[in-house]
């Protein structure tokens, strides 16, 4: 499943569509036939949906699910493909469409839609800071669980999934055990700054997360995309970018995390985010 920063990427392409008056082709979505005509005022992300805004304050909510997929070309562009298309977005000289993916809506509002109504502070959204992550830290429904399942709740914080899971883990230095109220105040400060700082760096250079610094010296030795991409994700057996003792894999709630064992990670001490402030 794509994470925040690959929705919130998609969300950047599907800007072609803002101000526009978009042809609308739905073959499961009937309803669709109101907004034909209507221009979008805006187009964004929260957690994993996609919210197109129209004319009339009607919003276009598609959630990607497991296997949903945007596909971006010219109008009418056949594509190769096994997926049944969900629906479709056009211009005269753009056109996105989206596969596989069967949560589609037209919202009225989005204050009670049972999805949208849950979700934590998005990491992505700019009009979340730090304060606002830090107090999720702090609240009683959280500040007691585990941070291997609280990270991947998106009540908690919005966005992050099985690798931001991990490199947060490592680059604040926590093991999957560490319950927020375990943590100093600084440690909260930092732990909500460095799952920030990831999630934007993600976005920004199409999903690596690993320092700038390292990736580059990893390319000058010929290293592959999938070698030095993460600090820990996927990395099982190589060296740790801190240590150079293996990286390790477990599964904690279902899901794969990897760290390393015997160093505290700490990737922070590597990196300032100077590459994305």
């Amino acid at each position: 499943m794509p994470e925040g920063p690959e929705i919130h990427a998609q969300a950047v392409r599907l800007q072609f569509l803002k101000g526009e008056r978009p042809r609308l082709v739905s073959p499961y979505l009937p309803e669709l036939e109101r907004l034909q005509g209507k221009r979008v005022k805006e187009v964004g992300a929260r957690g994993k949906a996609f919210l197109i805004t129209f004319e009339g304050n009607r919003t276009l909510y598609a959630h990607m699910q497991l296997y949903g997929r945007w596909v971006f070309g010219k109008p009418g562009q056949v594509d190769k493909t096994n997926r049944q298309m969900r629906l479709s977005l056009g211009t005269e000289s753009q056109e996105a469409r989206l596969y596989s993916a069967t949560d589609i809506e037209i919202l009225s509002t989005l204050q009670q839609h049972p999805y949208l109504s849950k979700l934590g502070p998005d990491l992505l959204d700019p009009g979340v800071g730090l304060p606002e992550l830090k107090a999720q830290l702090l609240d009683r429904r959280f500040s007691g669980r585990r941070l291997a399942g609280l990270l991947l709740d998106q009540s908690f914080w919005a966005g992050p999934g099985n690798y931001l899971r991990s490199e947060i883990l490592f680059c604040a230095g926590l093991t999957p055990e560490t319950r927020p109220r375990d943590l100093s105040s600084d440690q909260q400060d930092q732990l909500a700054r460095i799952a920030q700082g990831l999630a934007r760096r993600s976005l920004k250079t199409k999903g690596l997360t690993n320092h700038p610094k390292l990736i580059q010296k990893a390319k000058k030795d010929g290293q592959t995309r999938r070698y030095y991409r993460h600090w820990v994700f996927n990395r099982l057996g190589r060296p740790c970018w801190i240590c150079q003792s293996p990286i390790r894999k477990e599964e904690w709630g279902g899901r794969r995390l990897y760290r390393c064992l015997e160093c505290a990670g700490g990737g922070e001490l590597e990196m300032q985010f100077e590459d994305v402030e």
